[in-house]
């Protein structure tokens, strides 16, 4: 093992909380969270659904496929995945992706 190996393999991962109260919105298209340290977001279906990183999406953009993605995409549906985060089912038949609580706490940042 080299040392880029090794300290990889001793750094600590950070786990994110999952937030405090999750709303999905489906009137106007939106999930909502609230975070333990009271960061609120509203984030659109739309851009959940454009920032799907399972490996369709990803090797869809990988390869530069244009993938096109009504604007009024809504979610049908939420499912809670163990305690790691939320399995979003999408009006367009997606429903692959997974999003941990990590990535939506990023996404939730970079909207705010």
């Amino acid at each position: 093992m080299n040392a880029a190996t090794a300290s990889f393999a001793t750094a600590p991962q950070q786990v994110t909380a999952a937030p405090k109260e999750i709303r999905l919105r489906r009137a106007r298209r939106t999930l909502e969270l609230t975070w333990p340290d009271g960061l609120h977001s509203e984030v659109s279906c739309l851009a959940l659904r454009k920032a799907c990183a399972c490996s369709n999406c990803q090797l869809a953009q990988q390869r530069g496929a244009l993938t096109l993605i009504d604007a009024e995409v809504g979610i049908d549906r939420l499912e809670l995945s163990g305690v790691s985060g939320l399995q979003l089912y999408f009006s367009d038949g997606h429903f692959r992706g997974l999003y941990p609580w990590g990535y939506l706490r990023d996404i939730s940042e970079r909207l705010a």
